[in-house]
């Protein structure tokens, strides 16, 4: 069956996507540390009632690392089928796509640190006498 542009067609393009999702949660121990961060991180929001404009960062910032996630388990899995030996180029490629998934990381740590700093201090901190 080619790239049809039937219902049919993309129904099972939709069910290999999210045959290869589940794989990668399943498989991919990362996601052992991201996804209950990413649930932590959609907690707090809810507590301290983001707006509108702190959800899409938020949403947009866990969306980017899993992402890199994704890819770099791909990246993973390819090699494995190219080559099990030691690989000089294959593991440049591997420690480059680990790279993308630690800064992603630490970006969506300091994204994390503005969008809720400031809700939680007005959350945390005791009202002002009159």
């Amino acid at each position: 069956m080619k790239n049809e542009m039937t219902l049919r067609g993309w129904l099972r393009k939709f069910g290999l996507a999210f045959s290869g999702l589940a794989w990668a949660i399943r498989n991919e121990g990362s996601f052992a540390v991201h996804l209950p961060a990413a649930a932590l991180a959609f907690s707090g929001a809810a507590l301290l009632q983001f707006d509108y404009g702190r959800w899409a960062v938020l949403v947009l910032t866990i969306g980017v690392v899993i992402v890199a996630e994704l890819f770099n388990t791909a990246l993973e899995c390819l090699a494995k089928a190219v080559d099990d030996q030691p690989n000089e180029h294959i593991r440049l490629a591997l420690d480059i796509s680990s790279a993308a998934v630690l800064s992603s990381s630490l970006f969506a740590v300091g994204i994390g640190f503005f969008l809720f700093w400031q809700p939680f201090w007005f959350w945390w901190s005791p009202p002002l006498p009159n």
